[in-house]
């Protein structure tokens, strides 16, 4: 990885050109496949990874949706609610089961490859937004 990358969490925010992933609920488990597969990328442009767990302020949550490029959430962790909403975003993938939800959302991942590529698809994109004329 040769910039910066940036962890935030609630109340906080920072306030700088780059690429923004929203995690929601991660157990250890997916916190590490994530770790682990940004590890692996080449290049990474600034990153700013907001993580937000089951207790904290919704408000901000809902704030740092509308800023990030990927939302990454665990079926396992949050309310049906959230867990609806979240998975309606077409800019969101997931680990655990969505069970009926899952019509409206396939994007499952399951281990660190599937979420190396992913990742490297985003950085992709984002880095596209600047190279356009």
């Amino acid at each position: 990885m040769n910039n910066k990358l940036t962890l935030v969490t609630a109340p906080d925010d920072i306030f700088e050109d780059a690429l923004r992933i929203l995690l929601v609920g991660l157990d250890k488990n997916n916190t590490a496949t994530v770790s682990t597969a940004l590890t692996r990328l080449d290049i990474v442009p600034n990153t700013v990874v907001y993580v937000w767990n089951k207790g904290e302020d919704q408000q901000w949550l809902f704030d740092k949706k509308h800023k990030s490029s990927l939302i990454i959430f665990d079926c396992n962790t949050i309310n049906p609610e959230l867990l609806g909403y979240l998975a309606a975003q077409p800019n969101s993938h997931y680990f655990g089961l969505l069970k009926d939800l899952e019509i409206i959302n396939k994007n499952a991942l399951y281990d660190v490859d599937q979420c190396f590529k992913l990742l490297g698809e985003t950085v992709t994109a984002y880095e596209r937004q600047f190279t356009k004329q």
